[in-house]
């Protein structure tokens, strides 16, 4: 006997519905227990749905809760009654540890709830609350959030563990709520309560570690341009600044006048030295 039912909304409160659980119970590999493929490895994707409670003193007088208590007890008749009978369901408010010695009620997420623990080897189809569209984005539904849960529910065949399987098939995103975080949050790991011991520093201390700045691009300094040291003046020969002279002219004493005179009366300085006038330059 199976039956295929549908949860109220409640928390999705541990467990992915993308990251597969690889370990069992123990911490050991997963594994294929039965069948051809016996001894091979396997994955489980485990959802914790936390259902809050109503007036109901045990899960069982539930409309949901009433159709797991069925399916067990028509699979096991004579050990559904048994104490450690896995219904995959436990009290959020026990008191009572479970193997590895966790009190359920010690875990704020299941207190006032009914916490359903379903399994499957392959992840669930996801969809938005009324079912009419899937939702197919990787990390779109994360434990903290309100979901329903559609899965399949038989006995596990199991008489050394009897008990059911609870196996999803499909998960409605019904609503938001704070993400639920594993592992510790390290504000309450007790991290900085204790004094520091003698030689301890809150601040680096000279030959410690500095990181060092960031690199940047800051504009080369420039070399300043020595100033030319004008060169000194060079003064020229006299005789350079001043216009060539003018070759001396000599008159002989035969010159009844002077040079300027004979040139003025139309003498040339050929006439001049040919009549024996002007010594030749």
């Amino acid at each position: 006997m199976s039956e295929n039912i549908t949860t109220p909304v409640g928390r999705f409160v541990y467990g992915s519905i993308y990251d597969p659980n690889k370990t069992d119970y123990d911490g050991n590999p997963l594994v294929t227990k039965t069948g051809p493929n016996a001894g091979q490895p396997r994955v489980e994707y485990i959802l914790g749905l936390a259902i809050p409670k109503g007036a109901e003193t045990h899960w069982a007088h539930t409309e949901w809760g009433k159709k797991i208590w069925e399916v067990g007890c028509a699979a096991f008749p004579s050990q559904s009654q048994r104490e450690d009978f896995s219904w995959k369901i436990l009290d959020g408010d026990s008191t009572k540890p479970n193997k590895k010695g966790n009190v359920p009620s010690a875990n704020e997420n299941f207190r006032g709830c009914w916490v359903l623990k379903a399994s499957s080897g392959y992840p669930p189809s996801v969809f938005n609350s009324d079912g009419s569209q899937q939702i197919s984005e990787i990390g779109a539904v994360k434990p903290g959030y309100y979901i329903q849960i559609n899965m399949d529910v038989d006995g596990n065949k199991n008489t050394s563990n009897p008990g059911v399987y609870l196996n999803h098939r499909m998960v409605a995103l019904s609503g938001y709520g704070e993400e639920i975080r594993s592992g510790m949050d390290p504000k309450e790991a007790g991290f900085g309560q204790s004094a520091l011991p003698a030689g301890a520093s809150a601040t680096p201390v000279g030959g410690g570690f500095n990181p060092a700045p960031a690199p940047t691009s800051a504009a080369p300094t420039p070399t300043p341009t020595p100033t030319p040291t004008p060169p000194t003046p060079v003064t020229p020969h006299p005789g350079i600044l001043q216009p060539p002279a003018a070759p001396a002219r000599n008159m002989t004493a035969a010159a009844t006048a002077t040079y300027d005179a004979y040139r003025e009366a139309g003498w040339t300085d050929e006439q001049l030295v040919q009549h024996g006038l002007m010594l030749p330059a």
